[in-house]
């Protein structure tokens, strides 16, 4: 029982963090920031994690096996391959539903001097382009993707969300979101050699539920 409550204290500890982290930034994110916000002492936190360095490193190591959760979840779908790549844009294009692309910025930046946090996403980067490909190779085999190069389309795709990302997130009110979406749609049906309109959301019918 001891043992579970420490696994959950850590759990706790990691993800108020990665809020702190989203809040602040890498850089202006201190232990007594996360201890605050769980209302403890720094010295519980310093319990888990001897230093601010090792408490990022696993708290984004924590955020990334959750969005690759929530990835392979939408990519083990039983749904049409077309469907999948809809819900992984409404999940993870920066014009979506996810709230982290600040935090992954953030966390590709100071991983430029961080060699720990660079492998955790590096690891996060590489899964995704992997799923993504698998996906795009999924459709092209079941013919509703027209792609002769699967794995460069599923590279394209994440290197321009990945750069849209950047004008959306850290150079805020840089482009109008409803004309970035549209770009979205336009390279993904691109890459994917298809309509760009049957990447569009499904707006309910007149009257439905009346």
């Amino acid at each position: 029982m001891a043992r579970k409550q420490v696994v959950l204290r850590r759990e706790e500890i990691l993800d108020a963090t990665v809020e702190q982290i989203k809040q602040r930034g890498i850089a202006t994110t201190r232990v007594a920031d996360v201890a605050g916000a769980l209302n403890v002492s720094s010295g519980l936190v310093h319990y888990h994690f001897a230093t601010k360095e090792q408490l990022v490193e696993a708290a984004f190591a924590h955020a990334a096996r959750r969005e690759m959760e929530a990835l392979r979840t939408t990519v083990a779908r039983r749904t049409s391959a077309v469907a999948r790549i809809k819900a992984l844009l409404r999940l993870y294009s920066p014009v979506g539903q996810t709230p982290s692309w600040r935090l992954w910025i953030d966390g590709w930046s100071a991983g430029m001097r961080d060699e720990g946090l660079h492998d955790v996403m590096r690891q996060m980067d590489a899964e995704w382009k992997s799923y993504m490909t698998a996906l795009v190779e999924e459709g092209t085999d079941s013919g509703e993707f027209h792609c002769p190069d699967p794995r460069a389309a599923a590279w394209r795709i994440t290197l321009f969300l990945d750069g849209l990302a950047v004008q959306l997130v850290a150079r805020r009110g840089a482009m109008d979101r409803a004309e970035a979406m549209r770009w979205v749609r336009e390279h993904v049906a691109a890459q994917l050699g298809i309509a760009p309109e049957l990447l569009e959301a499904r707006r309910a019918p007149t009257g439905a539920g009346a």
